[in-house]
């Protein structure tokens, strides 16, 4: 006999939204308050994610994306209008880079909206729709909650970001903070499926055209790492002996010793050899890219033709066309089944090229900066290289085994990667962060430092 459902049967709104999130894997919340969201900020308290403060709205944006990345959901707290336009640009950010920043506004109360009330964090104007409206623009989903729709509301943004690794915007009014709302929904995971029609027929095209293949090459792009799929990845190209070669934003992904990987690809803006393999290839597969100019290098790419297939985070097709609703992680799983059929050669790397030295003697060059950095990085941490120079320089470091590299290189906000260090390092706490960033970008998020030396961090910050 099963043991009774202890859940009650209402909870207020606040510990609903906490619940899911936890269910999610969230354990952190970033944010700043504000009088809008403290009845929110109280409910989330009661058996919620822990909170953690930041000196800004924006610190605490960049902070959650970096959480989402490592732990596949990161959330950030603001109160309305002034707060919530501080952190536009970080879920800007997250939209470009492909993750699943939830933005949770504590909005004003119902009477104030429906009267039009001229108060403060407003234009003054009666409008109270300005910036959510805002927020949609860069948003898979966006919502106002109401009364009668509340826990599906929350479920709705919640499940498509996730699903879509993309930022996701809900708005609490002040009055339904604590409100209570049903809790059975609780008791169903929040799980997104594939169309099976969709995937079946996506797998069976597939399989067709890389059963007679003799020279594949996968390329892999961000959705692997946001996806948390790096090891299946590298099982399923070891086990199939399928070159790869990864995009900027998905260096890392395999370990620089594996027998599949071929290098970091950017086109012809990279003399690594990758680009030669690349065109060379009988059938090329995009697994989760991103094809901007500064990940193709500037567009000297070998360019998907109408049968190239390609793995996105809701769809997967050939060329440009969807076959429908195939969810990434299934696609990953359909290519792997497609490649047992495959009978052409294994992948054999190249014997890898030592590095040049450089002579150290003489005033500081960013050459020397580069080498030394690379002959001390050690194994299992996570690089943060910030927009510019950090980031152009820190793609020349040979990367240790386990190794996180994360940056911006497609939304490139400089001052991204200081407070990316504190919730990187909160999404996982036993890989020590190492920050590359220049100075003018350090000053636009530096008071972050304080949020980083508060939570017990203790980064490497150059």
């Amino acid at each position: 006999m099963s043991a009774p459902d202890e859940r009650p049967a209402t909870v207020t709104l606040a510990a609903y939204l906490g619940t899911r999130l936890r269910q999610l894997g969230v354990e952190h919340l970033f944010g700043v308050p504000g009088d809008f969201n403290l009845d929110l900020l109280d409910g989330l308290a009661v058996d919620g994610p822990a909170w953690v403060g930041s000196p800004n709205e924006l610190g605490a944006g960049y902070a959650a994306d970096a959480y989402a990345r490592s732990r596949g959901l990161g959330v950030v707290v603001t109160t309305y209008g002034v707060g919530e336009l501080s952190v536009l640009n970080a879920l800007a950010g997250a939209a470009a880079e492909d993750v699943p920043l939830v933005q949770v506004v504590g909005a004003p109360r119902r009477a104030a909206v429906e009267t039009g009330a001229l108060i403060h964090h407003t234009l003054a104007d009666g409008d109270f729709g300005h910036f959510s409206r805002a927020a949609a623009e860069v948003a898979v989903a966006a919502e106002t909650v109401t009364a009668e729709r509340a826990t599906e509301q929350v479920d709705a943004v919640l499940l498509a970001a996730v699903t879509h690794r993309k930022p996701g915007y809900l708005a609490v009014p002040q009055d339904l903070a604590l409100a209570p709302v049903d809790a059975a929904p609780l008791a169903r995971p929040l799980v997104a499926h594939s169309d099976a029609d969709a995937l079946a027929a996506f797998e069976a095209r597939l399989t067709e055209l890389l059963a007679t293949a003799q020279r594949p090459v996968l390329v892999v792009g961000q959705l692997v790492p946001r996806f948390g799929a790096s090891d299946d990845l590298a099982k399923l190209a070891e086990r199939h002996g399928v070159a790869v070669v990864t995009q900027l934003s998905a260096r890392g992904v395999l370990d620089p010793g594996h027998p599949a990987f071929a290098g970091d690809h950017a086109g012809a803006m990279l003399t690594n050899g990758t680009a030669e393999l690349v065109e060379a290839a009988d059938v090329v597969v995009h697994v989760g890219t991103a094809l901007t100019a500064e990940l193709t290098g500037f567009g000297s790419h070998r360019r998907p033709d109408a049968g190239t297939p390609f793995l996105a985070a809701a769809e997967a097709g050939f060329g440009a066309t969807p076959v429908g609703r195939v969810l990434f992680r299934d696609a990953l799983a359909a290519l792997d089944r497609a490649l047992d059929a495959r009978t052409g050669p294994r992948f054999e790397r190249s014997a890898a090229v030592p590095a040049s030295v450089v002579e150290l003697a003489g005033p500081l060059t960013q050459a020397q900066l580069w080498s030394v950095l690379a002959g001390v990085l050690p194994t299992g941490t996570a690089l943060l290289a910030d927009t510019g120079t950090a980031y152009y320089g820190a793609l020349g470091i040979p990367l240790p085994a386990d190794t996180v590299f994360s940056g911006q290189p497609i939304w490139s906000s400089i001052g991204y990667a200081l407070p990316a260090v504190l919730g990187q390092g909160l999404a996982e706490p036993g890989r020590r962060p190492v920050l590359v960033i220049g100075d003018g970008a350090a000053q636009m998020t530096v008071q972050e430092l304080s949020t980083i030396a508060a939570a017990g961090l203790a980064p490497v910050v150059l």
